[in-house]
């Protein structure tokens, strides 16, 4: 019923429900920290030329996107932006920040163009700007954001200079305030939800890193491992059977600790099914800016980034 209302709601016909007759409803989770979030202007072409009765979003967070108001835990088409509803959001690097265009959206594009039409690809997208690592994870997240410094990484953009900062608690609280006990249980209700209705998780795409692990306990890569392992537990899927990509920082970038080169070795020894996504010339920088803040990619990189996953996992799954 979830399901349906959020169809009547973007206006798609009833056969863009997840055709249960041979599992032809891929669905994808895409989780992160800014870049994932969407630092990118949309541009006229980032929502047209593609089929939205096979290219739509599960909604998280309730608001108004781009003029369009969105549910909580329903399915509308995948038109920029898909993660968060907010503009001129206070970002800690001193600029606002507009939810806009981010990886996830020719990601998907690309997975729809090179697929038969009769498999419809579905996006659950949560993010947030600054967010660390451990925010993501299953039983340590409410830890990390409690209000005691012991086992967190240091940060200049927090009252007591520990993580996590006051952009983490923000995004910590806007999806508390939807409903949710946890950004891991964003993910895992609402990936729940599309695999009642027929959906098949099919993969993760994941672009964290600049603000590093959160918590001292354990190295990035294995609190990674942690986080996606609990996932697919969680969602009844087999250990390490679906791809997670994970996307270099800006320009190539390796965030603390030097992770996510592309030949990561540390990564792939304990998530056999991790493979790391290259931003080699993803130099633009987000437009709005003046410079390249060397963080956060602009409109053009974030295409061809999104595709460079949409192509791996094309090259995967299909």
């Amino acid at each position: 019923m979830v399901f349906a209302a959020g169809l009547l709601l973007c206006g798609c016909s009833n056969d863009s429900k997840s055709g249960k007759a041979g599992n032809k409803f891929h669905v994808y989770i895409a989780f992160g920290q800014s870049n994932m979030q969407g630092p990118g202007t949309i541009r006229a072409k980032d929502k047209t030329g593609i089929d939205y009765s096979r290219w739509q979003t599960l909604n998280v967070v309730p608001g108004i996107y781009a003029g369009e108001s969105r549910a909580k835990s329903q399915w509308y088409k995948a038109a920029p932006p898909l993660i968060t509803p907010d503009v001129n959001l206070p970002h800690w690097d001193g600029q606002t920040f507009t939810t806009g265009l981010g990886p996830s959206d020719y990601f998907g594009r690309t997975i729809v163009e090179n697929t038969p039409e009769n498999i419809k690809v579905g996006i659950i997208a949560v993010a947030n700007g600054d967010l660390a690592l451990a925010s993501f994870h299953k039983t340590r997240a409410a830890v990390y954001f409690d209000n005691t410094t012991t086992g967190k990484e240091t940060s200049s953009n927090s009252s007591n200079g520990y993580r996590p900062s006051n952009t983490e608690r923000d995004g910590w609280i806007r999806y508390r305030n939807a409903g949710y006990e946890s950004l891991y249980d964003a993910v895992i209700s609402n990936a729940k939800i599309a695999q009642e209705e027929g959906g098949v998780i099919k993969g993760i795409i994941f672009h964290q890193g600049e603000s590093g692990r959160g918590l001292t306990y354990t190295a990035w890569h294995e609190m990674l491992k942690e986080i996606y392992d609990d996932m697919l537990a969680d969602l009844g899927i087999e250990p390490d059977s679906i791809p997670i990509l994970l996307g270099q920082l800006w320009n190539e970038g390796t965030g603390p600790g030097g992770f996510l080169n592309t030949n990561n070795t540390l990564i792939k020894n304990v998530i056999p099914n991790a493979w790391v996504i290259s931003s080699a010339g993803c130099t633009e920088g987000r437009t709005g800016s003046g410079q390249p803040d060397n963080l956060h990619f602009g409109s053009a990189d974030l295409e061809t980034f999104g595709k460079r996953y949409g192509k791996k996992m094309l090259e995967l799954n299909y």
